[in-house]
């Protein structure tokens, strides 16, 4: 068996883990996508909150009221720190999927590469063969003829 042959089924593995990896990366970023998403919302209700509240101030409120403002707003903020967290969680996780991922596809290019390079010298080396056959076809043709 030739050696590009030899190293196909390596390189189709290796395919294979890209792949793998390829769909853990996109699943991981949807996911951070989706924790930014979960942190942008907060931000946005936490703001239209607060104006509401400035409204119903300039209006006048109890103490009553304002204390549930406070309590709602210490809420709030504890959410979105959560949410901070967890975005902070899935980058780390995203580079970390990204860095395996491009550690795949370089793996699988130099496979691939390699694989080419060997196909290349094997055609290399089948027409030098095919040459040398037709050169000896030939040179013994020239040589019944001369005689």
């Amino acid at each position: 068996m030739k050696k590009s042959g030899r190293i196909q089924p390596l390189k189709n593995l290796a395919s294979r883990h890209e792949q793998q990896a390829a769909r853990t990366l996109g699943q991981s970023r949807s996911q951070l996508g989706e924790k930014q998403d979960r942190l942008q919302e907060l931000f946005s209700y936490r703001e239209e909150y607060q104006q509401r509240f400035q409204r119903d101030a300039e209006k006048g409120i109890g103490v009553t009221q304002l204390q549930a403002y406070h309590s709602f707003m210490q809420q709030l903020d504890e959410a979105i720190s959560q949410q901070r967290i967890q975005v902070e969680q899935a980058e780390q996780r995203c580079s970390t999927v990204s860095a395996q991922w491009r550690e795949t596809h370089i793996r699988t290019q130099v496979l691939d590469k390699t694989i080419q390079r060997l196909r290349a010298q094997e055609n290399q080396q089948a027409e030098k063969i095919s040459q040398r056959e037709i050169d000896d076809q030939i040179g013994g043709r020239y040589c019944l003829h001369a005689d």
